[in-house]
């Protein structure tokens, strides 16, 4: 089953396409990094407005912005900065790049903080807003798919701007982010081993005709489709809940992901010298954001099943009898 868009879903969908795909070929001379920011790319999509969707339509059309910059393997930013930032201040636009930032973890290494003019910082039950100053953020190395970085000196968020009350929607706002991003990368990195699949050969013929592989591609491709239908239905719906169980089955499922698509490359992906990694790397970090897996499914049993709940009743009388 499919969805289709509405007629101005398709408009900026289309738009947006015919901009990215002028900047989608990574420069021979990045293709050995491990992560490409392009600045360029960031500006057109600032200027044109294409971050501010969430600003001007809404959630569920940012979200099809960040879902097709996703796929690309020359990086932008567009969660934080054209979705999640939006969302927790809808009638404010920050200056971007944004970055996202868990308190608990100030000291250590972030995704994005070395490209962000903003950064949003996640208090639990306040949101600080920190601007980032030239000198005050310091690259860190990483082959994880993002441009990362520490702040040199521990910022001072007594003093920052608090958005009160608004932590659970910054988090609700990251994991939808989080799995839209997984679902696009990990679309475009299928398309690609499909590619691969067709070319390499084994035995005399394709590894891809081999059924082995067609039905792990079909299980890849089935996860990658369900992550993205239900970010998209987080992003529609904004149930707090729904956000939870998408980044939940996201993060999830990366494992087996993973390590198909880079057996299936022969173990090419894993190296510079693949295009593969800028996709699955990218994904592989993205798999610990907003507390991970676990934190999300805590909060999934906690929204489920409340310590208010009444007791379940496991009498003799109640209880399931195997023959």
């Amino acid at each position: 089953m499919d969805f289709q868009y509405t007629e101005d879903q398709e408009a900026l969908v289309s738009a947006l396409q015919s901009i990215l795909q002028d900047h989608a070929e990574m420069p021979q001379a990045e293709r050995f990094s491990y992560s490409y920011f392009s600045a360029a790319l960031q500006g057109i999509l600032t200027d044109s407005g294409f971050l501010d969707a969430g600003h001007q339509i809404g959630a569920l059309e940012a979200a099809l912005v960040v879902a097709e910059t996703a796929k690309l393997p020359v990086l932008v930013e567009a969660s934080a900065t054209g979705l999640v930032a939006p969302m927790v201040l809808p009638g404010e636009k920050l200056e971007g790049p944004v970055a996202l930032v868990d308190v608990r973890k100030l000291d250590k290494a972030h995704r994005n903080l070395t490209i962000a003019r903003t950064v949003l910082v996640d208090m639990g039950e306040d949101v600080a807003i920190l601007p980032v100053e030239a000198g005050q953020v310091e690259p860190v190395k990483s082959i994880y798919g993002y441009p990362y970085g520490r702040f040199a000196t521990t910022p001072d968020l007594a003093s920052a701007r608090h958005l009160r009350g608004q932590g659970a929607a910054l988090r609700q706002w990251w994991r939808v982010a989080i799995a839209i991003e997984i679902a696009a990368a990990s679309m475009a990195a299928i398309d690609f081993t499909v590619d691969y699949v067709k070319q390499r050969h084994v035995f005399g013929k394709p590894i891809g005709a081999f059924q082995a592989v067609q039905h792990r591609l079909v299980q890849c491709k089935a996860f990658a489709m369900a992550t993205h239908y239900l970010a998209m239905r987080a992003a529609w719906s904004g149930e707090p809940g729904h956000a939870d169980f998408a980044a939940c089955h996201a993060q999830q499922g990366i494992q087996k992901l993973l390590f198909d698509l880079h057996q299936f490359h022969g173990g090419m992906g894993v190296t510079t010298e693949h295009l593969l990694h800028f996709w699955t790397y990218r994904v592989r970090a993205l798999q610990a954001e907003a507390g991970g897996v676990y934190a999300t499914a805590i909060d999934i049993a906690g929204r489920l099943w409340s310590d208010t709940a009444p007791p379940i009743d496991v009498s003799a009388d109640t209880r399931v009898r195997v023959a």
